[in-house]
């Protein structure tokens, strides 16, 4: 073989190399300056991801430990954990062992009492900030619970699922009606509530004119390490990544399997829905043959995206995560009964059922497989 060959076999060999394809992507391209990542339905580490438990709090009997309906949970930088507590109108403080502390809030309508906490923040500068549904407003508090200053959410109609980034802005979805249509847009905000820009808006049924599918208004949005939003509709499995100003740069898609709907399935859905008095909003549900590909979204430290699916295990409440990293590589997946919710370094804190059906909160060491 002589010199000119043997140069062409090696520069081959190189170019191949480079452009082949990563394991367990399957294909990435870029389009409108887009990156999007189609991956198959094997992740690339062979290992699975274990989620270990470290303890169980809000199982308890007595009343003020116990929790009601656990919505939000936030851990400050000591580990001491804040559980915003529906049912109860409270926020419940547990130490880093999970012991309960001390619970604050009145119930009511006046400067800072709560009437239906739903998601709770800790701010840059160390507060509480507390989002209350049915009073429209958010309420800021100190750790110890020492109601501080509010915020009416009068001029937005039903603002919720509010996301603090480090500079005080929110990611949040409101209802919008025009032309007798309503729709659900999710938006970022700055500090005073005016609008920055748009992420989505999508129309759904008013349910007072017809019947509604639960899951198809759901919306997932996280905030990685950079500030960037991840946000997915549960009516496919694609991840669309936005940087802080809002533009799109890339969308991470996946195979996943079909999961279908039983009669059991609908019947547990229906009967954690509380009782209304006037209209039955049970009677104006209706399910889909499969369930949709998300569950939940959850963004680690290291910016690594979890994603639960309504794929289940053998253990009651046990269904499993896929795992992708910052760069929209399938990673990883494993089977746990662990909501992803809330991270402090290498723990994740969930809200979740325990074997009795009461909703608890939970810390898991989640363990990497060793390189």
């Amino acid at each position: 073989m002589n010199h000119r060959a043997e140069k062409k076999i090696i520069l081959f060999i190189l170019i191949a190399w480079l452009v082949r394809p990563a394991f367990g992507i399957q294909k990435i391209k870029i389009v409108d300056g887009v990156k999007i990542i189609e991956n198959k339905d094997k992740p690339r580490l062979k290992e699975t991801v274990v989620f270990e438990l470290e303890l169980t709090m809000g199982g308890s009997e007595a009343p003020e430990e116990s929790l009601a309906r656990p919505v939000g949970l936030v851990v400050d930088e000591n580990g001491r954990i804040y559980v915003a507590d529906s049912k109860a109108a409270k926020i419940k403080i547990f130490s880093p062992e999970g012991k309960y502390i001390q619970s604050f809030g009145k119930k009511g309508q006046g400067p800072g009492e709560l009437n239906m906490p739903g998601g709770i923040n800790l701010t840059s500068d160390g507060r509480l900030m507390v989002e209350d549904v049915l009073n429209r407003k958010i309420i800021f508090f100190s750790r110890e619970g020492k109601f501080l200053t509010e915020k009416s959410l009068a001029t937005k109609l039903g603002l919720v699922n509010l996301l603090l980034d480090m500079e005080g802005n929110f990611i949040g979805r409101e209802i919008v009606v025009e032309e007798k249509k309503m729709f659900f847009v999710v938006k970022k905000f700055r500090p005073d509530l005016s609008e920055v820009f748009q992420l989505d808006k999508y129309e759904f049924p008013n349910p007072l004119q017809g019947k509604i599918n639960l899951f198809n208004l759901v919306t997932f949005y996280q905030l990685d390490s950079k500030g960037n939003i991840l946000y997915a509709k549960n009516d496919r499995y694609e991840i669309k990544y936005y940087d802080p100003r809002g533009n799109l740069f890339q969308i991470v898609r996946k195979k996943h399997k079909k999961v279908k709907i039983t009669q059991q399935d609908i019947d547990d859905i229906l009967a954690k829905i509380p009782s209304t008095q006037g209209m039955n909003v049970k009677d104006r549900l209706v399910f889909s043959e499969y369930f949709p590909p998300i569950s939940f979204l959850s963004v680690d430290p290291a910016d690594r995206v979890y994603v639960r699916t309504y794929e289940k295990g053998k253990k009651k409440n046990e269904y499993w995560l896929d795992i992708f990293d910052p760069q929209g590589q399938y990673l990883a997946r494993c089977l746990t009964t662990a909501i992803p919710f809330y991270w402090r370094e290498n723990r994740v804190y969930s809200i979740e059922e325990n074997e009795e059906g009461y909703q608890v909160v939970r810390r898991y060491l989640v363990r990497w497989p060793a390189k």
